[in-house]
């Protein structure tokens, strides 16, 4: 399969570019963080944005590569309630859509009064297109902070 490899400097941009978007259109009160693609865009925004607070779900699907399980399961569950707020999940991409929705359907047994989706990126066949993306590819993604293991296993 094909492969995209980011740099730090175009992950810089496509976060401002998804901040700007958040500000006019979805302005939050929490982020949720998708581990482990999402945290990092998910930190990136909270400080953009003005220390818009964090929380983390984890969410294991991948096994490797092209490689994913039959239905994604729930690791690290969100923490406290999100009762009444508004609510922007992020995650670096939208492939199949499994991932995101059990992470909204989580969200919104959290209380959320809205519920959006920011991510990096997106494929053309994702069953759950983001409110708000920079991309959308049907390659695969090598995002910075993964480049290592990528290329090891390689």
């Amino acid at each position: 399969m094909d492969k995209i490899y980011l740099t730090w400097w175009q992950i810089d941009r496509a976060v401002f570019a998804l901040a700007e978007e958040l500000r006019k259109k979805f302005m939050p009160d929490v982020i949720v963080g998708v581990a482990r693609g999402g945290l990092i865009p998910a930190v990136m925004l909270s400080h953009i944005l003005g220390d818009v607070d964090v929380e983390i779900i984890a969410v294991k699907f991948y096994k490797d590569i092209e490689e994913h399980m039959e239905k994604p399961v729930v690791t690290i569950p969100l923490h406290g309630s999100l009762n009444g707020k508004r609510v922007v999940i992020v995650d670096d991409v939208s492939d199949t859509g499994k991932t995101l929705e059990v992470v909204i359907e989580e969200v919104k047994k959290a209380g959320a009064k809205e519920v959006k989706v920011a991510c990096l990126s997106m494929k053309p066949w994702t069953k759950v297109v983001p409110d708000f993306y920079v991309f959308r590819t049907d390659q695969w993604i090598v995002f910075p902070w993964e480049e290592f293991p990528v290329v090891v296993r390689e």
